[in-house]
This record gives C-alpha cells, sequence and structure tokens, in this order.
C-alpha cells in the first residue's frame, strides 16, 4: 500500500474559499445587512441554498470514491458510499421544505452528520489531510448555520 500524498495547495484554497459565502451571509444576517443593489433578497434563503448545494458536493465525493476505487471496493462498501452520495442532497433538499429557521439548524446538522458518514466510509480511503480540512470546516460550517438559524428568529 502506497503512503496517502498530502492534498494539493489548490484543495485547501478551494475548501477554504468556500466559506465566503458562509461567513459572508452569516455576518450579513446577524447584523440585519442587506446587500446593496439586492435590498429586497432573502438572504437567509441564499445561505440555506447554498449549504443545501455544499451538501450535495459533499456527497458527490462519495460518487468519484466509488467510481475511481469500483475495481477494489467490495459490493458492500460500493453500495454503501453509493447510498451516502445521494442520501446529503435529498435531506438538504427536504430542510430547504422547511421554515427558515429550521432549515438553517436541520443544515447545521446535516453537515455534521455529513461529516461522520465521511469519517467512517472515505477518511481512510483518501489523502490523510482530507479529513483534517473537513474536520476544520465542518465545525465553522455548523456554528455559522446555526448562529444564521439564531439570527432569523
Amino acid at each position: 500500500m502506497q503512503p496517502k500524498r498530502a492534498l494539493p495547495t489548490v484543495m485547501w484554497w478551494l475548501g477554504y474559499g468556500g466559506l465566503v459565502p458562509f461567513f459572508a451571509l452569516t455576518v450579513a444576517l446577524l447584523l440585519g445587512m442587506d446587500v446593496p443593489l439586492l435590498e429586497s433578497v432573502r438572504l437567509d434563503w441564499w445561505l440555506a441554498a447554498y449549504a443545501a448545494l455544499i451538501l450535495s458536493f459533499l456527497g458527490a465525493v462519495h460518487w468519484g470514491v466509488a467510481l475511481g476505487m469500483q475495481d477494489t471496493l467490495n459490493e458492500s462498501e460500493l453500495g454503501k458510499l453509493l447510498l451516502f452520495s445521494v442520501v446529503q442532497s435529498v435531506l438538504a433538499w427536504f430542510a430547504l421544505l422547511l421554515p427558515i429557521q429550521w432549515a438553517l439548524f436541520v443544515l447545521a446538522g446535516l453537515v455534521v452528520f455529513a461529516y461522520v458518514v465521511d469519517a467512517l466510509l472515505l477518511f481512510d480511503k483518501l489523502s490523510s489531510s482530507y479529513g483534517k480540512m473537513r474536520l476544520h470546516l465542518t465545525v465553522i460550517v455548523a456554528l455559522l448555520l446555526v448562529a444564521a438559524g439564531v439570527a432569523v428568529q
């Protein structure tokens, strides 16, 4: 077995760069700010939609691993990866059907759930740095979504 390579720098930049909309929208909600030229926009729904998209992206990582490792995975491992590749997207979509405050809280929980599932199914198959980056991103995103949920009471 070959040693796992570190994540390329671009992955760190893109991963942490993905936090910018979470921070910007949460801060705007906490401060009761509007976006110039978009005063009528529901920033809380923008944040929830972005979180749902990110959860779908995280599910796609499972699909990619399943495709890339299909010859080395047993049927059970492959089935779990493919199942969880879609579960996060479906649950995130259902969260968007809830009242916005609940949607933000549920999405925060789903971000944590996605991390736990990834720790169980993915981290041992991927770069050793991926789990570390995901832990950082998960904690920050979950806290921001909860803060936004509190802000929209």
